[in-house]
C-alpha cells in the first residue's frame, strides 16, 4: 500500500519556475538546465520503482516516498521507506549510468564512462547513515525498535555494477530495481516475529505522515540570481509570452489575443517557489504588472489566501504546497 506517493520534488518545481522566469540569454541558464536534467533523471529513476514496488504484499507493506524527518538537530532524507509488521527497509535510490565500481575501502562509488572516471558518495554508506538516523528518531518517538534493513538501489538497469572481490557486504546491499520484491520477501522469511502490533504500526504510519517536512530551497541564492532579473508579469498559457494585460476582469495576451480568468495563479505559484511564501499588495502589483491596487486586492482575495498583518502591512500567504515547507 502506498501511503506517501512519489510526486515531483519541490526542487524540480522550483527549477521549472526559474527556467520559465529567467531570460533565454541569462548567463546562469545553461547551468540551471544541466542541474534540472540531472534532477529530472533522478526523479524518473525513482518513479520507475513504482512498478517493482507494486509487487509487494498489499496487506502488510506500507510504502513512503521522499520522507524528510528531523532527528534532534538534523534533518535526514529517505528515498523510499517500506514498513511491515516484522521489519522496516530503507531504499537509497541512485539513477547513475555507466560502469559502477563500489570501493568500500574509501566509501566511494566510481563511475566509468568512455575512459572517464568520476567519483560519487557511496550509497551504501548513505543508506546505513539514514538507518542510524531512523533508529534515533524511533527512540525519540518511543516506538518499539524493529529490524531495519538498508538497501542501495541502482535505478538505471543498464548500469554495470562491480565490487572489490574482498567486499562481501556490499554484494548483498546493492541491488537493481527488479530485485526489490525478492529482497523484501527474503527479509519477510527471515523475521518471523512481529515487531509491531497492528495498532503500533498505524501509530507509526500516522507519526511518519505528520512528521514529514519538505524542503523548499532558497533557489535564487543558490544560483546568485536577483529577483530583479526575473521576468515580471503574468504569462500567457497559449503562446507563453509575457506579460498579459488585465482588462475588464480578465487577462488578455497582446501577442495572441488569448483570454484567461485565472492566469495569475501560475505567476503567484512561481513567486512562492522563487521569492517568498507571502506577498503584499504592493509586491503582487509589481510582480503581476497590474496598475490598480484594488484590482490586485480582488485577485488575491478571490483565491481565498490566508492573511497576516493588518491594513498596509497585510500579507497574503501563498499556500501552494501539500505541506508546510521548511526553508534552507
Amino acid at each position: 500500500m502506498i501511503v506517501k506517493s512519489k510526486t515531483k520534488p519541490l526542487i524540480l518545481r522550483q527549477m521549472e519556475a526559474l527556467l520559465n522566469r529567467i531570460p533565454d540569454n541569462h548567463s546562469k541558464r545553461k547551468l540551471i538546465e544541466e542541474d534540472f536534467a540531472k534532477q529530472m533523471a533522478g526523479y524518473k529513476g525513482e518513479k520507475s520503482l513504482e512498478y517493482h514496488l507494486s509487487y509487494l504484499p498489499e496487506k502488510e507493506s506500507y510504502v513512503f516516498h521522499d520522507l524528510r524527518l528531523f532527528n534532534k538537530q538534523h534533518f535526514f532524507q529517505i528515498d523510499v521507506l517500506i514498513l511491515t509488521p516484522f521489519f522496516l527497509s530503507i531504499l537509497e535510490v541512485k539513477n547513475i549510468s555507466g560502469s559502477l565500481y563500489f570501493n568500500s575501502a574509501y566509501t566511494q562509488l566510481v563511475r566509468r564512462i568512455e575512459d572517464k572516471e568520476e567519483g560519487f558518495p557511496d550509497p551504501v554508506a548513505q543508506v546505513k547513515r539514514q538507518a542510524f538516523h531512523l533508529k534515533c528518531w524511533l527512540e525519540e518517538q518511543n516506538i518499539p525498535m524493529p529490524p531495519i534493513e538498508p538497501l542501495a538501489v541502482i535505478g538505471n538497469e543498464r548500469s554495470v555494477i562491480k565490487f572489490d572481490p574482498r567486499d562481501k557486504m556490499n554484494l548483498h546491499l546493492v541491488i537493481p530495481p527488479a530485485e526489490i520484491p525478492s529482497k523484501i520477501n527474503y527479509f519477510r522469511n527471515r523475521y518471523k516475529t512481529e515487531a509491531h502490533t497492528n495498532r503500533q504500526l498505524k501509530k507509526l504510519i500516522s507519526k511518519l505522515t505528520i512528521s514529514h517536512t519538505p524542503l523548499l530551497s532558497k533557489i535564487l541564492q543558490r544560483y546568485q540570481i536577483s529577483p530583479a532579473e526575473l521576468k515580471q508579469g503574468v504569462q500567457c498559457h497559449k503562446c507563453t509570452s509575457f506579460p498579459m494585460i488585465r482588462l475588464h476582469g480578465r487577462w488578455s495576451c497582446p501577442a495572441c489575443n488569448q483570454l484567461s480568468k485565472d492566469a495569475h495563479i501560475q505567476s503567484l505559484q512561481e513567486y512562492s517557489f522563487l521569492i517568498s511564501q507571502s506577498i503584499s499588495n504592493a509586491q503582487a502589483k509589481k510582480f503581476l504588472q497590474v496598475e490598480s491596487r484594488d484590482s490586485v486586492k480582488r485577485l488575491l482575495q478571490s483565491i481565498s489566501l490566508k492573511t497576516i498583518g493588518t491594513k498596509r502591512g497585510t500579507k497574503y500567504l501563498l499556500d501552494f504546497f501539500a505541506d508546510n515547507p521548511d526553508s534552507l
